[in-house]
C-alpha cells in the first residue's frame, strides 16, 4: 500500500519537478553546458554534413542535367545539320539544272508560247521530284527578270498575282541586311517567315540559293521547310522533360522555337567556352537552363532550353529534408541534454532539497540507493556542523571579549607609566611648591584615571572619547608647554556613535610621542571624525611632525597579521589596530601614510554595525558588571 502511494506521489511530482528544474538557475546553467556539448559534438557536424550534402547534391544534379542536355543537344544538332545540309545539296543540284537556269534568265516578252509552257512544265516537274512532303512546305524559284514565281504550291504565276509576298519580302530584307553588312557575295542563306497559302498561315524556314540572272537582276531558288514537321523530327513526345529546342541566327534572333513561345525574339548568349556551353538565365518570368552549340550551317546556334522549376523543386525538397533532419537533430539534442542534465543534477537537487528543509527526511527514501547513502551522510554532517557552529560562535564571542579586555588592560599600565614619567620629570624641575605644576599634574592625572574607570568597557561614545582625549592633551601640555595644539573637526551626527575606548587618545599620543620628539614637543595634531560611505566611522588623525618611514609602516602591518603583539616602537598603535579588528572584524580597514601637513596620517574606517550587534555588546557589558 505504501509503495502504491509513493508511486502516485512521484507521478504527481513529475510536472512540478520539471517546472522547478527549469526555474533553477544552476539546472539551466548545467543544461546549457550539456546542450552546447551535444550541439558541438552532434548537431554542428550534422549541420556541416547537411550543408555539404546539399551543396554537392545540387551541383551533381545540375551536372547530370547538363550532361543529359549535352547528349540531347548533340543529337538534335546532328539531325538539324543533316536536314539542312540535304536542303543545301538539293538547292545546289537544282541551280545547275538547265531548265531552271533558262527559266530564271528568260525575260518577259508579254507572249505565252509553247516553248515557255514546256519550259515551265519541265521546271515544275523538276521541283516536284525534289519535294519531300514529310518535311518541305514548298520549293520555289523566282527571277526579277521575268517577275514570275514558279512554286510547288502555285505552279507558275506572276508574282504580282500571289497574295503571299512573304517569300519575296524576306528575300529582299535579308539581301538588304547582307548588303549593309558587306556580304553581297553570300549566295546561300536561310530565314524564318510566315507563309500564307489558301488562308493557312504556317511558320517555315526558307533556305535561299542566290542566282545571278540577266541584266544583273537577282534570282533565287528556295526550299521552305515546314517548322511543325521539323519539330516532329527533333522532339521526342515520350520525353516530356527535355524542354524546348531553339535555333538562333547570327544576330541572336530565334529562328525556331519548338515550344512556339520565343519565335522572332532575340536571345543574346555569351561566347562559348567549349564545344557545348551551359548557362542559367532569366527568360521572361522564368529561370531557364540553356545549353548551346554552333551549327555547321548559316552561322546558326542550336539551343536546348529547360525550365529550372524541376531542378529547383528537387533542390527545395532536398533542402526541406535537410531542414527536417536538423529540426529532429535539434529536438533530439534538447531531449538528450535534458536527460543527461536531470541525471547529473538529481543528486544535487536531492542535496539542496535536504539542506533547505532537513525535516523532510521521508523523501530520502524515494531516491535510489547511492543517493540515499549520500543524503544520509550529508544529513549527519549537517547536524554535526550545526552543533559545532553554535559552539564556535559562543567561543568566538567569549574569545573576542577576553582579548579585547586583555588588550585594554594591557594599555593601562603603559599609559600610567607615561604619566608617571611626566610627573617625575616635572618634580625634578620643581622645588617643592604645592601650587606648582606637579600638583596640577597629579590632580589632572586623578581626573584622567576617573574618566578611564568610566570607560572600562570596550565601547564608548565619540563625545566621551573626545573629552578623555582633551584631558590627556592638557596633561601633555603641562609636560611640553603650550607648543602642542590639537584641532578637532567632529561631525555632529557621529557624537553619539560608539567608538572603542582610549582609541582616539592613543592616536593623539602616538603623534605627540613620535611626531614631535625632534621638534622640542611643539606641533599641531588634526583630529577628524565623520561618517563614512558604509555608515560607520571615518577616524583621521594627522600631524605636522617628522612622520613615519615606510619600513616602520610595513613592519606594523606585518605584525598586525600575527596572533601576538610584538614589543617595540608604536606598540600603542599596533595594539589599537588589533582591538578594532577584534571588535569590528575584517571589515575594518587601516591606513598609515604621509600627512598633507608634512607628518604622519593614520586613518581608520569602521563598518556599520547592526542593532543585534550592539545588543550583543550591551549584553556583554552587563555580564562584565
Amino acid at each position: 500500500m505504501r509503495e502504491g502511494k509513493n508511486e502516485v506521489t512521484r507521478k504527481q511530482w513529475r510536472p512540478i519537478r520539471f517546472v522547478q528544474r527549469i526555474q533553477n538557475h544552476q539546472f539551466r546553467k548545467l543544461f546549457m553546458k550539456n546542450w552546447l556539448q551535444v550541439l558541438l559534438c552532434i548537431l554542428l557536424p550534422l549541420l556541416l554534413c547537411t550543408i555539404g550534402i546539399h551543396y554537392y547534391s545540387a551541383r551533381s544534379l545540375l551536372r547530370e542535367m547538363d550532361t543529359s542536355m549535352k547528349r540531347s543537344l548533340q543529337n538534335t544538332n546532328a539531325t538539324l545539320e543533316t536536314l539542312f545540309e540535304e536542303v543545301c545539296a538539293t538547292l545546289e543540284k537544282e541551280s545547275f539544272d538547265s531548265n531552271i537556269t533558262d527559266l530564271l534568265q528568260k525575260e518577259r516578252d508579254g507572249q505565252v508560247n509553247y516553248e515557255s509552257i514546256v519550259l515551265s512544265k519541265n521546271v515544275i516537274d523538276r521541283l516536284a521530284m525534289d519535294l519531300r512532303e514529310n518535311l518541305h512546305y514548298s520549293i520555289d524559284l523566282y527571277s526579277a527578270v521575268s517577275g514570275v514565281l514558279t512554286s510547288t504550291l502555285y505552279k507558275s504565276q506572276a508574282m504580282g498575282w500571289i497574295k503571299d509576298q512573304s517569300l519575296l519580302s524576306t528575300f529582299e530584307e535579308y539581301t538588304k541586311y547582307d548588303s549593309l553588312e558587306g556580304k553581297q557575295g553570300q549566295i546561300l542563306f536561310a530565314a524564318p517567315r510566315t507563309a500564307n497559302y489558301l488562308g493557312q498561315r504556317r511558320l517555315v524556314i526558307t533556305v535561299y540559293q542566290l542566282v545571278i540572272a540577266a541584266k544583273e537582276n537577282r534570282a533565287f531558288i528556295s526550299i521552305s521547310v515546314d517548322a511543325d514537321k521539323l519539330i516532329s523530327y527533333i522532339v521526342d513526345e515520350n520525353a516530356p522533360n527535355q524542354g524546348s529546342y531553339l535555333i538562333l541566327d547570327q544576330r541572336g534572333q530565334v529562328v525556331l522555337d519548338t515550344s512556339g513561345q520565343l519565335n522572332g525574339e532575340y536571345l543574346p548568349l555569351p561566347p562559348k567556352s567549349g564545344e557545348v556551353s551551359a548557362i542559367t538565365t532569366q527568360v521572361g518570368d522564368r529561370q531557364m537552363r540553356l545549353s548551346y552549340m554552333d551549327m555547321n550551317c548559316f552561322g546558326w546556334k542550336c539551343v536546348q532550353m529547360i525550365p529550372m522549376e524541376e531542378y529547383q523543386s528537387n533542390t527545395i525538397r532536398l533542402r526541406h529534408m535537410m531542414t527536417l533532419v536538423l529540426v529532429f537533430g535539434f529536438a533530439a539534442s534538447i531531449i538528450l541534454s535534458y536527460g543527461a542534465t536531470v541525471r547529473l543534477f538529481r543528486p544535487v537537487e536531492a542535496i539542496l532539497r535536504l539542506l533547505e528543509n532537513p525535516s523532510e527526511q521521508e523523501r530520502i527514501r524515494d531516491e535510489n540507493d547511492e543517493i540515499q547513502y549520500l543524503l544520509f551522510r550529508i544529513l549527519e554532517l549537517f547536524q554535526k556542523n550545526i552543533a559545532l557552529e553554535n559552539e564556535m560562535i559562543d567561543r568566538l564571542y567569549a574569545l573576542r571579549r577576553a582579548r579585547a579586555k586583555a588588550l585594554q588592560e594591557q594599555m593601562t599600565p603603559h599609559f600610567i607609566n607615561n604619566v608617571l614619567q611626566t610627573i617625575n620629570w616635572i618634580a625634578l624641575r620643581e622645588t617643592g611648591d604645592e601650587d606648582s605644576l606637579t600638583s596640577q599634574s597629579i590632580i589632572l592625572l586623578a581626573d584622567i584615571i576617573d574618566t578611564g574607570k568610566k570607560q572600562k568597557y570596550s565601547l564608548t561614545t565619540v563625545a566621551e572619547e573626545i573629552e578623555y582625549t582633551k584631558k590627556f592633551v592638557e596633561l601633555e601640555c603641562l609636560r611640553y608647554g603650550d607648543g602642542i595644539l590639537v584641532q578637532y573637526e567632529i561631525a555632529p551626527e557621529t557624537e553619539k556613535m560608539l567608538i572603542p575606548g582610549i582609541s582616539l587618545q592613543t592616536l593623539v599620543e602616538n603623534s605627540i610621542a613620535h611626531g614631535f620628539r625632534t621638534k622640542g614637543g611643539c606641533g599641531t595634531v588634526y583630529v577628524s571624525i565623520r561618517e563614512n560611505v558604509r555608515g560607520g566611522l571615518g577616524i583621521l588623525v594627522e600631524d605636522d611632525g617628522e612622520g613615519i618611514d615606510l619600513e616602520t609602516i610595513e613592519g606594523i602591518f606585518e605584525q598586525l597579521e600575527k596572533d601576538y603583539i610584538y614589543v617595540g616602537e608604536h606598540l600603542g598603535l599596533l595594539n589599537l589596530f588589533q582591538r578594532f579588528l577584534l571588535i569590528y572584524g575584517e571589515d575594518c580597514s587601516f591606513d598609515i601614510r604621509k600627512s598633507r601637513y608634512g607628518g604622519a596620517c593614520v586613518e581608520i574606517l569602521t563598518p556599520k554595525v547592526s542593532m543585534e550587534w550592539l545588543q550583543s555588546m550591551d549584553a556583554a557589558r552587563e555580564a562584565e558588571k
